[in-house]
């Protein structure tokens, strides 16, 4: 009887690039199947996310992140998401209060420690693929930070310097843990928003915080771009209170490359009255 393994390796990407875009939980579950599997499945990737960045370059299509991590990787794009249903139930405003780990805790596949261990493994396929996949990739993340205190407001930005090839699953999970994108144990929350992008940091440093659906302060329309939203402010109980706060993540940080902001420079200073 045939079977997929008795075509030939041209036919056979084609395959495995349709069932890519059908199903990409299926095909990376097929790469185990054996080497020759693993290496055409990594060619069908590449194709797709080769022929996604071209076909849609500059394209007005809707971005969004791939259901397979959202599935996967629930409460790292939305830290809202990473409470169950009982905790809602109990909070008036769902901050991680602390417990800055929560969200990787969560992850359906961080259970089990054997399956803990072979998604963080450095070389696992998930960190090359697009977080996009399908679709354009997102070539600008904007990184905002706010942070509520006793003090007052507090915002700051930075650009996450982007390859050519887009925004990459294992690279924003990486951004994540970087310390100058969140406020480690003081964050209380994050969300990215794609198909969004900072307009203005003058307009940012003016109002102090960071409001999405403000026009002077955000384009809507930006369709390969994406925020990072971060919020903090000081928290009700110490790091070491939060059982396993560092426990399996630490290791996995990377130093990534945060850039200041790149637009034009829309403030001036006056010098004085003309005659």
């Amino acid at each position: 009887m045939a079977n997929l393994s008795n075509l030939p390796n041209e036919i056979l990407i084609t395959v495995l690039e349709i069932l890519a875009t059908v199903d990409l939980q299926s095909l990376i579950i097929s790469q185990l199947t054996n080497r020759r599997f693993r290496e055409l499945g990594q060619d069908a990737i590449y194709n797709v996310q080769r022929k996604s960045a071209v076909s849609h370059d500059g394209d007005t299509e809707d971005i969004e992140i791939n259901p397979f991590w959202r599935d996967k990787f629930q409460g790292l794009f939305n830290t809202a998401d990473s409470f169950t249903p009982k905790e809602r139930g109990k909070l008036s405003f769902l901050t991680l209060d602390g417990d800055y780990t929560r969200p990787f805790r969560r992850l359906p596949w961080a259970q089990l420690e054997n399956r803990r261990v072979a998604y963080l493994r450095p070389e696992a396929s998930w960190r090359d693929i697009s977080l996009t996949f399908g679709k354009a990739p997102i070539t600008h993340l904007d990184v905002v930070k706010g942070y509520s205190g006793s003090g007052g407001d507090l915002v700051d930005y930075y650009q996450l310097d982007l390859p050519s090839s887009g925004l990459t699953m294992g690279l924003f999970y990486d951004v994540l843990l970087c310390d100058k994108a969140t406020y480690r144990h003081e964050t209380g929350s994050w969300e990215l928003i794609v198909g969004r992008r900072l307009k203005s940091y003058d307009v940012l440093s003016e109002y102090e915080c960071f409001i999405p659906d403000d026009r002077d302060l955000v384009d809507k329309e930006a369709h390969q771009a994406a925020i990072l939203f971060v919020r903090g402010g000081p928290v009700r109980r110490r790091p070491s209170e939060v059982e396993g706060q560092d426990s399996w993540i630490a290791s996995s940080q990377t130093k990534q490359r945060l850039l200041p902001w790149q637009g034009p420079i829309q403030n001036f200073i006056f010098t004085g009255y003309y005659d």
